[in-house]
């Protein structure tokens, strides 16, 4: 969607599951003058939902309803809301991963994935999901990752978590541990390394990213006394980039790629699965930590925690990260 230089942006924001903390984080956030000046929002999700949360957090937030998204260009609101289905206030208050739950957090991912493609929103932001609720709904996705891969037709999508200093992105995102070594190869590494150099070139400026790319086993595999996949996958891949122009260094071992990454050497570190990047971002940045999807044709961007059933509907969960992905969606919208 073009915008002219007076107009603000439009950007989505899902509701996550119902029965976690993203509608509070969502209304915390929104609540914020800051985040309020940045653009207009629209809301997707259950309208209930939202009444009741606003009312327990004693925080009125300003929205209009809205039955279509045409209708927030004549809204004088800065807040609209779009409503998806309903949930009955005993599953609500029930704070734990229901098939409810997961069904209606799935459906407002779709209709926001929907919006974004066709252009009636700049930005999508999403709040957290249950992957357990939503198997419970009756539905097989992984996680938002894939359903925004599937959902926007793309070839392949890239998870890149941004926190601090620290940026990783992931050559598998969430599958089993065993799983890893059979899932990756020479050509998903090197899609990995391109759609990032590619991101970091488009939305960050930079014009020649350092990228360091993990090994998979101890070491980096020790030169094959730990595991073959280094000598046979990762480094052809590597020498791949390379011969692309791209500026890329490893397999460096997980165990120092951050520790240099923090003191400036890398502009981003491709990591192999799931834990080898999210545990050091997240102890270095857990509550401002952003979750960015790469390769869709679209801005998506997510808090990069969980649903925190534990602490949802106490009042106290912090905004910072769904605050930093909005701001983040903005930025990213305005190069896009």
């Amino acid at each position: 969607m073009k915008k002219n230089k007076k107009s603000k942006l439009l950007i989505g924001i899902t509701m996550g599951d119902p029965c976690g903390i993203g509608p509070e984080i969502i209304v915390k956030s929104l609540k914020s003058p800051v985040i309020r000046k940045m653009a207009n929002y629209v809301i997707i999700a259950s309208e209930g939902v939202f009444d009741q949360v606003t009312r327990a957090l004693k925080m009125p937030l300003r929205y209009r309803i809205i039955s279509h998204i045409s209708e927030t260009k004549d809204s004088k609101l800065p807040i609209s809301l779009l409503p998806i289905g309903n949930l009955k206030s005993e599953f609500i208050k029930r704070k734990k991963a229901t098939a409810e739950g997961g069904e209606l957090s799935v459906q407002c991912v779709i209709r926001g994935i929907n919006l974004a493609m066709s252009g009636h929103i700049d930005a999508l932001v999403t709040a957290p999901i249950c992957k357990e609720a939503i198997h419970l709904g009756g539905y097989g996705y992984p996680g938002h990752t894939e359903m925004l891969r599937i959902f926007s037709g793309s070839e392949r999508v890239v998870m890149l978590m941004v926190g601090g200093k620290i940026r990783v992105a992931f050559a598998t995102t969430h599958i089993a541990i065993k799983d890893v070594p059979q899932s990756i190869t020479v050509e998903s590494i090197l899609g990995t390394i391109v759609i990032t150099c590619n991101h970091l070139k488009q939305y960050l400026g930079i014009r020649k990213p350092r990228i360091a790319v993990c090994g998979l086993n101890p070491h980096a595999g020790e030169g094959g006394i730990f595991g073959v996949e280094e000598r046979e996958i990762i480094i052809p891949a590597i020498e791949k980039a390379k011969k692309r122009g791209i500026g890329c260094d490893g397999p460096v071992s997980a165990d120092t790629v951050y520790y240099k990454a923090l003191k400036g050497d890398y502009d981003v570190v491709v990591a192999i699965y799931h834990d080898q990047g999210a545990i050091p971002l997240k102890l270095h940045a857990f509550e401002t930590g952003v979750n960015i999807t790469l390769g869709i044709p679209f801005v998506r961007t997510s808090p990069d925690h969980g649903t925190a059933y534990d602490i949802a509907g106490k009042g106290i969960a912090s905004p910072l990260s769904m605050m930093e992905a909005i701001k983040t969606a903005v930025r990213m919208s305005k190069c896009h």
